[in-house]
């Protein structure tokens, strides 16, 4: 009864703050802004469709533009990363050759596959 008679007295900033169950809430909350902040910043400066330089940004045609080495290779690349983050059947499978042959794509290491009359090992 007293830790009701003594929270009563508190303003709402200080009510909130001593209550256990806000810092979860808090956690998740600012994960999820610092989250969302970063894949928006990736997005605006590596995302090859997003023109920063001016000369680029009012060509009306954008694949006319004079290519770059670097023009997309590198948010491909980041998305066929995370997309072998966890090996299997699908990912690994033989329709993908040609992504794991591309240059900026050699740094992800493909799963040697046995195939035995019970069924596919991986090794």
């Amino acid at each position: 009864m007293v830790q009701i008679v003594k929270r009563q007295g508190y303003k709402l900033l200080n009510l909130w703050t001593t209550d256990k169950g806000t810092f979860p809430v808090v956690f998740c909350a600012t994960f999820a802004a610092v989250a969302a902040t970063g894949m928006s910043l990736r997005y605006l400066f590596l995302n090859p469709d997003v023109y920063v330089n001016k000369d680029e940004r009012f060509t009306s045609l954008h694949h006319t533009l004079e290519p770059r080495e670097d023009r997309g290779s590198a948010w491909r690349q980041f998305r066929f990363r995370m997309a072998n983050l966890k090996r299997n059947p699908i990912n690994q499978s033989r329709q993908f050759d040609d992504l794991f042959a591309k240059e900026e794509n050699q740094s992800v290491q493909r799963l040697l596959v046995l195939a035995t009359q019970l069924g596919v090992a991986y090794l």
